[in-house]
């Protein structure tokens, strides 16, 4: 080991300036952190006088600065919360969300009245009927709430927060009051990108969308079917511009050049130029400039003749990267890029050892690309089940073929591109050609999305496991210089260790948790490996992701009634690959009109044959040590005019000794005929002031009051600490978990 330090003193430095980064995202920047990196160059300079190894305080000093970068980024100076006139400048294409027409767009150049700094932000609205939506470039003056992003909430559930950071952007926006959009300029990248979408729309009409996502990494127009046909299969990797995208496009340019017989130097200037244009054209993305800093360490080593270390390589890319936008490290295609290269580096010389004594050339060519395939899932396994909450293995099968038609697929676009400037007739006839070779390419991954053995949902598996795993793979590898019996030895135990560990920390409690929301509403109950939800919310992420990464089936869903924000997502955990044994819904939910997205998502459970039941006061349902008694409505109780928030389901639940009495969004007018004593109340419709009375709360006689809102009415607060109760609001602690182990019971907030 003491060989290896000097070597790659390079992947030693990345490796310690990425830990710091991830120490900084959950700190903020503070002047210790400045004096540690100051104390370690004093430390570096006086062992250096001494003649001795200035290597451990080098890597503290990267360690240091890491942070430092990472606290910085992540923690932004923002203005106060409240209500602007803002003026901005569009800086994205607009999308539109089908249940409510909701408006979402990026802003750059913000500015606020008083302030003189400039922000990016994330701005939604509702536009006026016929009102024209903004363009890329225009400038926008409008009356909107500024508010500061929140991050994670959930458990497993997603960060909005570092999702805006990633992309630059600090603040959000919403609201557009008197909104007036100024003409302006569309940025010239842009102008580009719109300019190949119009002509590939032309060239290759409905096949553009797949030749956009291979081109130009936009996917804004694939269909929903073709890209779950490509992450079911396991390809979904080439719709995303990275490595082998940049990897076609070097090709193609060292082909064209060798004609010309360059210089290694006249080769890496044209390289640099066309792959950084290409870079910013596709948004430049952390694989694409990953890619592209290997392809130049690579050709600089040929230039100057020097032995090039692909480890080494990478390392250098990393830390790149990290010194530009440090925050990346926390994103998934970051982690996924990184990994896939990591898996070839680390593991694919062992693989190619194997492929060399294959004597037949076409099945050496098919061993070689393979097992490079093999070695680059292995090292993206892990960040793929961690954030998808599945592995496939059809893609082990079809990816080298995937990849060879993707292969001989982008230079055509490129050259059918190219042909259309000066022939655009003659290249709308091979367009023809070409759309169909995108045809078949869709039908291909679609054939194999379709068998049932395409992929399979896995839970998300602790960090010490993945750490354990992780390292029996290095050990395999000739970058560890141990003999192979302490390489078996130390991996069976770190596997050993960490299963055992995995096995012991099961959790077997009774949970109830009150997700986290917004103004929406979604609650999970564990009963050891048994799994009930009461209301999905309107964006089903966060209880998919809760279920998925913790590996359950969702064996009861209760819907209290149909409004958007308690059902709409049912969507989402069918879309993800949910298992649902079965959905449950009042007798009343659909006399009531209903909204289309709720009924389309009931349509969509049924064609994925999940059974849809009903239920009524005095009905029951159980778990092992939980138990559901519906106290409201009354069957055909209900009449085609009336308030669908009066007949949701108002349920008694019985969590091991431990009474919660759920109310759903039951209005103020019958909440008295589901009153029953209970020590836990979840608190109706969001805390609204028209639920909630007095005369109720003297039936319920509540302990303990679960709100589930971002603001809740001043009159219930006030009612419910007169009745004694103790108030928990999501807005304030996040999600909200109630565990009864044995005869004790305590309620844990995700934030505080």
């Amino acid at each position: 080991m003491l060989r290896y330090r000097p070597r790659r003193w390079l992947v030693h430095l990345a490796l310690a300036f990425g830990a710091g980064v991830y120490l900084g995202g959950g700190v903020a920047f503070h002047w210790i952190w400045l004096a540690a990196a100051f104390c370690c160059v004093l430390c570096a300079l006086l062992l250096r006088r001494m003649g001795r190894s200035v290597y451990l305080p080098l890597l503290g000093l990267a360690v240091a600065l890491g942070l430092l970068r990472c606290a910085l980024s992540a923690h932004p100076a923002l203005p106060a919360e409240g209500t602007y006139n803002v003026t901005a400048v569009i800086d994205s294409a607009p999308t539109v969300r089908e249940q409510d027409g909701r408006v979402a767009v990026f802003l750059r150049d913000l500015r606020l009245p008083g302030d003189p700094q400039e922000y990016r932000a994330y701005w939604t609205y509702w536009p006026e009927n016929d009102a024209p939506l903004p363009l890329e470039g225009q400038t926008a003056v409008f009356s909107g709430r500024v508010y500061h992003p929140a991050g994670q909430v959930n458990p497993h559930g997603f960060d909005f927060r570092m999702y805006l950071l990633q992309k630059g952007v600090t603040l959000g926006v919403t609201g557009g009051d008197g909104l007036t959009l100024l003409p302006g300029d569309m940025p010239l990248l842009s102008r580009w990108r719109q300019a190949i979408r119009l002509r590939l729309d032309d060239l290759l009409g409905d096949q553009s969308p797949l030749a956009a996502a291979l081109l130009l990494d936009d996917k804004s127009d694939l269909p929903e079917d073709v890209a779950a046909d490509f992450q079911t299969a396991g390809v979904a990797h080439v719709l995303t511009v990275s490595g082998l995208h940049v990897m076609i496009l070097f090709s193609c340019i060292l082909l064209l050049l060798r004609r010309f017989s360059p210089s290694q130097r006249t080769v890496l200037l044209i390289s640099l130029l066309l792959l950084g244009a290409y870079t910013l054209l596709v948004g430049a993305r952390a694989s694409v400039l990953r890619a592209g800093l290997l392809m130049v360490y690579l050709q600089l080593g040929r230039m100057v003749r020097r032995q090039r270390d692909p480890l080494t390589a990478l390392a250098a890319a990393f830390l790149c990267i990290l010194l530009l936008r440090p925050l990346e490290l926390f994103s998934a295609g970051f982690q996924m890029s990184f990994s896939a290269v990591l898996g070839l580096i680390l593991l694919g010389d062992r693989a190619w050892l194997l492929v060399r004594k294959i004597r037949n050339p076409l099945l050496h060519r098919f061993a070689d690309v393979w097992t490079g395939t093999l070695c680059a899932v292995l090292g993206t396994c892990f960040s793929v089940g961690w954030y998808y909450h599945r592995l496939s293995l059809m893609g082990l099968l079809v990816s080298p073929a995937v990849v060879a038609a993707v292969t001989l697929l982008l230079p055509v676009l490129i050259g059918l591109l190219l042909l259309s400037v000066p022939l655009l007739p003659v290249a709308r006839v091979l367009g023809r050609a070409v759309a169909l070779l995108c045809s078949a390419l869709s039908s291909i991954v679609q054939a194999c999305a379709s068998l049932p053995f395409a992929q399979f949902l896995i839970r998300r598996l602790p960090f010490y496991v993945i750490a354990a795993a992780v390292l029996s793979l290095v050990l395999c590898t000739r970058y560890v210089l141990l003999s192979r019996r302490k390489r078996l030895l130390i991996s069976a135990g770190a596997l050993g260790l960490s299963i055992a560990l995995m096995l012991l920390l099961q959790n077997r409690d009774v949970r109830y948790i009150q997700l986290s929301e917004g103004s929406a509403d979604a609650a999970i109950i564990e009963d050891g490996g048994q799994t009930l939800l009461i209301d999905v919310g309107e964006y089903g992420g966060d209880v998919a992701s809760y279920l998925l990464s913790e590996g359950r089936r969702a064996n009861y869903v209760i819907l209290s009634h149909l409004h958007s924000d308690h059902a709409l997502g049912l969507v989402d955990l069918l879309r993800q690959g949910v298992p649902i044994d079965g959905i449950y819904m009042s007798t009343e939910a659909l006399v009531s009109p209903v909204a289309e997205g709720v009924l389309e998502a009931l349509r969509l459970a049924e064609a994925q044959n999940v059974p849809i039941h009903t239920l009524s006061a005095g009905d029951h349902l159980a778990l092992d040590r939980v138990s559901v008694e519906v106290l409201w409505p009354d069957r055909q109780g209900a009449a085609p005019d009336s308030d669908p928030n009066d007949f949701a389901l108002a349920l008694l639940l019985d969590l091991d000794g431990v009474t919660i009495l759920h109310m759903s969004d039951v209005s103020g007018a019958f909440e008295l005929r589901s009153a029953r004593p209970a020590q836990v109340l979840r608190v109706a419709h969001h805390g609204s002031a028209s639920s909630t009375g007095e005369r109720f709360l003297s039936v319920v006689s509540p302990s303990v009051a679960l709100i589930s809102t971002r603001r809740a009415s001043e009159k219930t607060l006030s009612r419910l600490a007169e009745a004694g109760a103790m108030i928990y609001d999501t807005n304030e602690h996040g999600a909200l978990t109630l565990t009864v182990r044995r005869d004790q019971s305590w309620i844990q907030g995700f934030l505080r």
